[in-house]
C-alpha cells in the first residue's frame, strides 16, 4: 500500500439548508479518499457481506419459527440453525475487514490531508502567520484533522453500512408485508425532519466549539513557550485565571452541542421506536385473524428494528457529518490563503539549494522603496529608501529602534513586498525572481535566532542540510562553539531542548553564526549579530565574521561601534528615512544623528570601564 499524493482544492458551498452542507462535506470526503479506490473496494464488498449477512439473520429468524418450531422438525430446525451459525461467522469477517480498511484508510488521509496544509503553510507569508497564533494552526492540523479521520474511518463507514441494511432491510419488508412497510413508511418523515431542523444548529455549535478549543490551544502555546516570561513577572495566577475562562467556554460550547445532539438522538429514537410499537400492534391483529404467520410477523420486526435502528442512527451520523463540515471549513481556510510571492514548485535537490559564492555579481540595490506593514498600511515604515551594496561591500545600518533596519532585511528577503520602488540582487528585480532562489544566496543571522528542539548539529545542519560532517564541525569551530559543545552531555548530538532552552544568549547567536557559516552564501544579513556575546566572544567572533564577510556582499545592522568601525559604508536610517551615509571618520565630523549615537555609546562604554 503506498501513499498517494493528495491534490485537491476545497471550494466553498453555497449557503443553503443543512442537509446540503452534509452533501457538500460528503463531496469533500470523497476527493480526499479517491485515491485509495483500491483499499475502498475492500471496504464496500465488507460491508455488502456484513449487511447480507445480518438480512439473512431475519430470514433465518422466520424459518426457524415457521417450519422448525410450529412444525416441529428438528430437522429443519439444525439445518437453519448451522445456516444461522455460517452467517455470524461470516459477519465477523466481513466485520473485521470493514473495520480494518476503513481504519486504515481514515488514518492515511488525514495523514495525507496533515501533510498538504504543512506544505501549504510553509509557503505562505511571514504576513499571515503574523495574524494568526501559531497555536491556532496546531489545533487545526491536529483537532480538525482528526474530525475527518473519525468521519472517514469510522462515520462514513456506519453511514454506508446503516444505508445498505436500511435498504435491505425495507425490501425484506416489502417481501414479507406490503400493509405493514406502508404503514412504517409513515414513521420517516417524522424522523427527517428533526435533522433538518436541528441539523443547521449543531454545525454552527461545532464551529464555535472548535473556535473555542483553536483559541485554548493557542494560549496554551503561548504561555507554557514564554514560561519563563510568565515566572519572572509573578503572572501566573493571571494566566490561570485566562485559561480557566477560555477552557470554561470551549466547555460551555460542547455542553451546548452534546445537549442538542443527545436531545436530537433522544426525539428520534423515541419516534422511530413508537412507530415500531405501531406496527407491532397492526402486525398482531393479522397473526390473530390469521392474514399472517408468526414467523412472518417476527422476521418484519426484525427486520424493522434494522431498518429503524439505522434510520435512528442518521442523527448521530449527521452531526458527524455537520462536525466535520465545521472542521473543513476552518481547513479550508488555511488551504485558501494564497502566497503575493511567485516561486517555483521545483522539488528540492542539494545542488539546487547549495551554489558557491560570486561575489563578483552579488550586487544589492534599493531603488525609492516605500513599504508600509499590511496590519497599518497607513503608517510607512520606509519612505523613499534608495540604497546599494557594491560586490564584497560592507555596508553597516545604524539607527534607533522603529526606523526600519530590520524591515529592510525582511524586504531583502521578500517576507514581504513594498508597496512601491524595486529591490534588485545581481541587477535583477527580484519580484521577477524565484523566492527560493533569493533566499538561496542569503545568509542570515538574526539579533534572536530561532533554535530548533533538536541537537547541536542538526541546528547548524539546518543551514545546508546535505553538508558532510566535517563540515558541519569547521563552521561550529569557526563560531568558537567547540567548548560549547565540550560541555554537553552527549557532545554535538545533545538536544537542546525547546527554543534551544540549554543554551545561553550568547551561545545561541554563536550557532546562528555557524548555521550561516555552512550554508556558505553569497549575501550575508548580519541583524545585530553579536549583541547577546560579551567582549571576550565578540572578539574572538568578530575575527570569524571578518573571515566570512571578506568575499561576500555583507550589510549589518549593528549598534556598537566595533561593529561598524570596519564599514565601508554607513548607512544612518531614523523614521523610515536614510538620515546620512559615510564612513565612521566622516559622520563623526558631522552634527547629525550618528555622532550623537557614537558619543553616547562612547560615554556609556567609559563609565562601565570606570566601575570595573
Amino acid at each position: 500500500m503506498t501513499q498517494a499524493t493528495l491534490n485537491f482544492q476545497f471550494t466553498k458551498p453555497p449557503s443553503s439548508a443543512p442537509v446540503e452542507k452534509g452533501f457538500f462535506t460528503l463531496k469533500i470526503l470523497y476527493k480526499v479518499v479517491a485515491p485509495y479506490r483500491r483499499q475502498l473496494v475492500f471496504v464496500f464488498l465488507s460491508l455488502f457481506l456484513a449487511a447480507g449477512m445480518v438480512l439473512s439473520l431475519g430470514w433465518g429468524l422466520r424459518y426457524l419459527i415457521d417450519a422448525g418450531f410450529a412444525e416441529k422438525n428438528s430437522t429443519a430446525l439444525d439445518t437453519i440453525l448451522l445456516l444461522m451459525g455460517l452467517s455470524v461467522i461470516l459477519l465477523a469477517i466481513a466485520s473485521f475487514g470493514r473495520s480494518y480498511f476503513v481504519g486504515w484508510v481514515g488514518e492515511r488521509v488525514v495523514t495525507d490531508l496533515r501533510q498538504q496544509i504543512f506544505n501549504h503553510l510553509l509557503t505562505l507569508d511571514v504576513s499571515f502567520f503574523e495574524s494568526i497564533r501559531p497555536g491556532e494552526l496546531v489545533s487545526r492540523i491536529t483537532a480538525d484533522t482528526t474530525l475527518i479521520q473519525i468521519v472517514i474511518g469510522t462515520t462514513a463507514a456506519i453511514a454506508v453500512r446503516n444505508t445498505l441494511l436500511l435498504m435491505g432491510g425495507l425490501a425484506m419488508m416489502m417481501a414479507t408485508s406490503i400493509k405493514l412497510t406502508l404503514l412504517t413508511l409513515i414513521v420517516v418523515p417524522i424522523v427527517i425532519i428533526p435533522i433538518l431542523i436541528y441539523g443547521k444548529r449543531v454545525r454552527h455549535l461545532s464551529r464555535l466549539s472548535q473556535d473555542c478549543m483553536a483559541d485554548v490551544g493557542g494560549f496554551l502555546e503561548e504561555t507554557l513557550s514564554g514560561i519563563r516570561t510568565c515566572q519572572a513577572f509573578v503572572h501566573e495566577e493571571i494566566d490561570r485565571s485566562q485559561f480557566k475562562n477560555q477552557t470554561e467556554k470551549a466547555f460551555e460550547m460542547a455542553s451546548r452541542r452534546t445537549h442538542l445532539r443527545s436531545l436530537l438522538a433522544c426525539l428520534i429514537m423515541i419516534l422511530v421506536f413508537a412507530g415500531i410499537s405501531l406496527v407491532l400492534w397492526c402486525g398482531s391483529r393479522d397473526v390473530l385473524n390469521g392474514t399472517l404467520e408468526a414467523g412472518q410477523l417476527s422476521a418484519f420486526i426484525f427486520y424493522a428494528i434494522v431498518a429503524a435502528s439505522s434510520t435512528g442512527s442518521f442523527a448521530e451520523i449527521f452531526a458527524d457529518l455537520q462536525r466535520a463540515a465545521g472542521a473543513l471549513d476552518r481547513l479550508q481556510e488555511l488551504l485558501s490563503a494564497r502566497s503575493n510571492q511567485p516561486s517555483s514548485q521545483n522539488v528540492y535537490t542539494p545542488s539546487a539549494y547549495h551554489q558557491a559564492p560570486n561575489p563578483s555579481n552579488e550586487v544589492v540595490a534599493f531603488h525609492s522603496v516605500r513599504f508600509a506593514y499590511p496590519s497599518n498600511p497607513e503608517r510607512p515604515i520606509l519612505n523613499n529608501i534608495s540604497l546599494s551594496a557594491a560586490p564584497g561591500e560592507k555596508i553597516a545600518i545604524v539607527g534607533p529602534s522603529g526606523a526600519g533596519k530590520s524591515t529592510l532585511f525582511s524586504l531583502l528577503l521578500r517576507f514581504y513586498t513594498p508597496q512601491s520602488g524595486s529591490i534588485y540582487v545581481d541587477g535583477e528585480n527580484i519580484k521577477n525572481m524565484d523566492v527560493k532562489e533569493v533566499r538561496r544566496r542569503i545568509g542570515l543571522v538574526p539579533q534572536d535566532p530561532i533554535i530548533f528542539s533538536q541537537s547541536l548539529y542538526d541546528n547548524i545542519l539546518y543551514g545546508r542540510p546535505e553538508a558532510h560532517e566535517s563540515e558541519v564541525w569547521k563552521a561550529a569551530e569557526q563560531a568558537h562553539l567547540l567548548k560549547v559543545i565540550e560541555g554537553l552531555p552527549q557532545g554535538i548530538h545533545t538536544l537542546l531542548g525547546t527554543k534551544g532552552v540549554r543554551l545561553s544568549g550568547g551561545q545561541k547567536q554563536r550557532l546562528a553564526i555557524a548555521r550561516a557559516l555552512l550554508k556558505n552564501p553569497t549575501i550575508l544579513l548580519l541583524d545585530e549579530a553579536t549583541s547577546a556575546l560579551d567582549s571576550e566572544s565578540e572578539h574572538l567572533i568578530q575575527r570569524s565574521l571578518d573571515l566570512i564577510m571578506a568575499p561576500r556582499t555583507t550589510i549589518v545592522i549593528a549598534h556598537r561601534l566595533a561593529t561598524v568601525l570596519k564599514a565601508d559604508r554607513i548607512i544612518v536610517m531614523e523614521n523610515g528615512h536614510i538620515d546620512a551615509v559615510g564612513t565612521h571618520t566622516e559622520l563623526m565630523k558631522q552634527e547629525g544623528l550618528y555622532r550623537r549615537l557614537a558619543l553616547m555609546q562612547q560615554a556609556e562604554e567609559t563609565r562601565r570601564e570606570t566601575q570595573k
